[in-house]
């Protein structure tokens, strides 16, 4: 009876052990295929195309990085989101974006001269005779983040290849420099 019971608990010990292996395994493999992504993430060029013969897209794919990977390469991003009081487990998406505006305009003054100039992005008033000039832009953004699958068939989707964003600016004469996507990855998930 006795060498009964000793072999169970082998049994179960080793049934135990091969689970504990196998969910590592998983773990492991779900870990290197994130780092592969981050890795074709940062070697990808951004994607430019234009909707409706005039809004100028950009479109990236979002590093995955977990906590201890923001803190330690990202800092900046960590303190700001201490100095917004949050916990960087409850965020799940940092975005950077910088757009730059370029338009000209050619006017030929009189003397002691002003000159205004207004549309829907941008106002221009320029007086000469006291040597004034207030120039504003105007701009609005729209960030659209999707994932990105492996299969598709019909409708059905699986396997998840990575996030994307797209980014449209309205501003025709707007255009995107730079954008950056990071996805905050949860132990759990």
């Amino acid at each position: 009876m006795k060498k009964y019971l000793i072999i169970t608990a082998v049994f179960i010990a080793l049934l135990s052990g091969v689970a504990f292996l196998l969910r590592q395994n998983k773990t492991l493999r779900m870990e290197a295929k994130r780092q592969a992504g981050n890795v074709s993430t940062l070697m990808e060029d951004a994607k430019r195309y234009k909707i409706r013969d005039s809004l100028n897209v950009l479109s990236v794919s979002a590093l995955r990085l977990t906590v201890d990977e923001l803190k330690k390469y990202r800092a900046n991003d960590a303190k700001l989101i201490k100095e917004f009081k949050l916990r960087p487990k409850d965020v799940q998406y940092i975005t950077h974006t910088e757009t730059v505006t370029r338009d000209s305009l050619v006017y030929v003054p009189e003397s002691d001269s002003c000159f205004h100039y207004r549309d829907k992005w941008l106002s221009v008033d320029a007086c000469l005779r006291d040597s004034s000039m207030v120039v504003q832009s105007r701009d609005s953004i729209v960030q659209i983040i999707h994932a990105v699958y492996k299969h598709r068939f019909l409708w059905w989707r699986w396997g998840l290849k990575g996030i994307r964003q797209e980014v449209v600016n309205f501003n025709p004469n707007s255009h995107i420099l730079y954008r950056k996507n990071i996805l905050i990855k949860i132990n759990n998930e």
